[in-house]
């Protein structure tokens, strides 16, 4: 059982801890362990997490790329904290936090726990990086004594591993009682503060704006659209913005495509939200989806892993290919166009997301943690 210990919560990145698992922490903190962050400081996460949640924070510049030369330095980094902390246990996230937290593990004998949010190796993805991915996520599940998977294809993939245990959970939990409508919103009024006008049928992305996500080739879809009151606003910040606002000025869509950047106001805008779409080319399970699903909203979404273990069979919203923009053309349009079926889509959705709840996937670590020495 995992109580009583001084446990480094290692991620690449600030915004992963500040984004996901602040709960874990707090759960963890409850069973009187000790919890001290180590990640890159890249944006205002840093701070907030040491200054409003008031965590220990340690920062290391990790790259995300693990190919990264300086890869080397931040190890030699992170070995020299674990000796100054003597931390007895390590909770890692994320491709290159897994990699360094497990060689920690190893080198200084400790149990390990790693959470994969999405391998990145997966169907879909070119053969050689599949290769060398699920060779590196292979060789390291031997110093792991918990690998946590997210989705079923990544679970069925971790169990061809040598992790001490593979498991399988829901997702890293949303907080159903937060993601409700705010029924005392003035929606006019706050869609007029988005740009946009009180009948518009609105469509709702979430995330950065990189080659990943997918979202740059919405723009296109939407400009095929000719029902000029759809919009799309998209929430996120990203190495392609520019693209973005020169993809909106091609096709003159300012009036219907909306660049937001990073927003705090993500109940307010779901609860105006008609429609939501996640065109990802790789996703874990997506907590910007399960987020939409809360507020009992349909979903266009690309079919892939993740996605699909939200969605079932098209059983909330629409699977497309997410490299053919038509299909998500005729996806917008089969639910926009159909009232009674959008509301059963939601309906299910609302029902559905009941399993991903924070309690849940708590309950289901709980069990995890037991095992772990």
């Amino acid at each position: 059982m995992i109580n009583n210990k001084k446990i480094m919560m290692l991620a690449t990145t600030d915004n992963m801890i500040w984004q996901f698992l602040l709960p874990h922490i707090k759960y963890l903190q409850s069973q009187g362990n000790v919890v001290e962050c180590v990640c890159a400081k890249t944006g205002f996460w840093f701070d907030e997490l040491k200054d409003k949640y008031n965590l220990v924070c340690h920062e290391i510049p990790f790259k995300r790329n693990p190919f990264n030369f300086s890869t080397f330095k931040q190890f030699k980094q992170l070995k020299k904290l674990q000796k100054q902390e003597q931390y007895n246990l390590i909770y890692c996230q994320q491709p290159v936090g897994g990699v360094m937290g497990r060689m920690i593990a190893k080198k200084f004998k400790i149990p390990c726990l790693y959470t994969a949010h999405g391998f990145h190796f997966f169907k879909g993805n070119s053969g050689l990086k599949n290769f060398v991915f699920k060779s590196i996520e292979k060789h390291f599940a031997k110093y792991t004594d918990a690998l946590v998977t997210i989705n079923q294809e990544d679970y069925e993939a971790a169990l061809k591993f040598k992790a001490k245990h593979v498991y399988k959970i829901n997702g890293i939990g949303v907080d159903l009682s937060k993601y409700k409508v705010n029924k005392n919103l003035d929606k006019i009024a706050f869609k007029k503060s988005l740009g946009l006008n009180e009948n518009d049928y609105v469509i709702t992305s979430i995330g950065e704006l990189n080659e990943n996500k997918n979202t740059l080739r919405l723009i296109d879809v939407i400009n095929k659209i000719k029902n000029q009151n759809i919009k799309y606003i998209i929430c996120g910040r990203g190495s392609l913005e520019q693209k973005y606002k020169e993809q909106i000025e091609k096709y003159n869509l300012q009036d219907r495509v909306k660049l937001l950047g990073f927003r705090k106001d993500i109940p307010d805008i779901l609860t105006v939200t008609d429609l939501y779409i996640m065109p990802s080319y790789r996703e874990g399970l997506s907590k910007s989806m399960m987020e939409a699903m809360c507020y009992g909203l349909p979903v266009v979404a690309s079919k892939i892993r993740g996605n699909v273990d939200l969605l079932g069979n098209n059983e909330g919203g629409i699977l497309c290919d997410p490299t053919n923009n038509q299909d998500f053309v005729e996806a917008i349009l089969t639910i926009s166009n159909n009232p009674n079926y959008q509301k059963k889509l939601g309906t299910r959705n609302l029902e559905f997301i009941k399993n991903f709840d924070i309690k849940v996937v708590l309950n289901q670590l709980e069990e995890i943690y037991k095992e772990i020495e």
